[in-house]
């Protein structure tokens, strides 16, 4: 690639594996500002493009959260369980529960539907833990709307549940020690 030369949104989303609109929200909220030019992969139409340095920010940027370039999580199993409270002033007891990498960019996510949306307790956790500790915390006086939305009678005690459960859980960040006969343990 040549100095100077602009990459569109259209080949870096196609780049990232992302969908090119939630690429051009993505490069935004990292503070980039997509320019209007033309391109000879646009047939020298006006499209949205950023210069090489800001493409590899936006890379780097990527990979640094735990994606790689087909749009997987890689390595990113720490984040957070979440209760939100969709509509709180027409249905209080309807809630959403879910695992996100970052609560506030998912609470934002769902304010777009439902803008009164809070954020009622989030939690550290593990990806892997999602389906259990909602299966755990929707136990008792919930029922299932659709997918991770509930209907809870009580949901003081939902959270009391979940704050009972995570202290029985381990920290997410914390590695558990290995074993001096386990594969994964580095050789001296």
């Amino acid at each position: 690639m040549k100095k100077n030369e602009y990459i569109s949104i259209k080949n870096l989303s196609e780049e990232l594996g992302m969908d090119r609109s939630h690429a051009r929200k993505y490069i935004i909220k990292m503070g980039i500002v997509p320019q209007k030019r033309r391109t000879l992969d646009s047939g020298n139409q006006l499209t949205l493009t950023v210069t090489e340095e800001e493409a590899n920010k936006i890379k780097k940027n990527r990979l640094e959260l735990g994606y790689n370039f087909d749009n997987r999580i890689v390595n990113n199993e720490n984040g957070y369980f979440y209760v939100i409270q969709l509509v709180p002033e027409l249905d209080p007891k309807r809630i959403k529960l879910g695992y996100t990498n970052d609560i506030n960019d998912r609470l934002n996510q769902h304010k777009t539907a439902a803008p009164t949306a809070k954020i009622l307790k989030s939690w550290q956790c593990k990806r892997s833990w999602e389906s259990t500790v909602m299966d755990s915390l929707t136990s008792n006086n919930c029922k299932h709307i659709l997918n991770e939305v509930f209907e809870c009678d009580d949901i003081e005690n939902l959270i009391e549940h979940g704050n009972k459960l995570f202290l029985l859980l381990p920290k997410p960040n914390e590695k558990m020690e290995l074993s001096n006969y386990s594969p994964y343990k580095e050789k001296k």
